[in-house]
């Protein structure tokens, strides 16, 4: 693949920071992880869940390295409540795409990944001058609800997503 790589992701539980690992194993490609001024308790999934519904934006770091510098870029983002999470939603509203490829990579609860939320992230990036190439999505773990609450007792292994993310890499002549 011609021009310089990035993995970007934002995760809260741990499974999109598996996947965005798993990519720079299997790729050898720089990872920066989108963080949030505030750190998020894990405690307050509904106001999370709520957030990402409303659409909201959150207060994210700067990160080490600017997009500019970069021609493709693997986006790793959460689903919550049907919606794209706002530390996704500032990332996505901040930075330039501007001739970038951009591969996006999810992890949701659900088993069957959610074509609104992919199609709300390629408009804003394609938007902002970029061009999603291909898109996969990964089914976290739900093992237990506390009252309104589940929690994401167990990350995704890096066993459990090598075997189909490599499969779409070679998909996409990436490895």
């Amino acid at each position: 693949m011609e021009g310089q790589s990035l993995i970007v992701y934002y995760s809260w539980t741990g499974n999109t920071s598996s996947v965005a690992e798993e990519i720079r194993a299997q790729t050898g490609f720089s990872v920066e992880r989108i963080e949030e001024v505030k750190p998020r308790p894990f405690g307050s999934l509904p106001w999370a869940a709520l957030g990402a519904w409303l659409g909201l934006k959150s207060d994210i770091k700067p990160l080490t390295e600017p997009l500019a510098s970069y021609d493709n870029l693997f986006l790793g983002i959460q689903v919550w409540a049907g919606k794209s999470t706002p530390a996704i939603n500032a990332f996505l509203n901040r930075e330039s795409f501007k001739n970038k490829k951009v591969w996006v990579f999810m992890t949701m609860a659900d088993n069957v990944p959610s074509q609104k939320v992919m199609e709300s992230v390629r408009r804003r990036i394609e938007k902002k001058g970029g061009t999603v190439v291909d898109t996969i999505g990964f089914m976290s773990k739900v093992l237990a609800a506390v009252g309104d609450e589940h929690r994401a007792a167990q990350v995704l292994s890096r066993d459990e997503i090598r075997e189909p993310l490599e499969n779409w890499l070679r998909k996409n002549q990436i490895i």
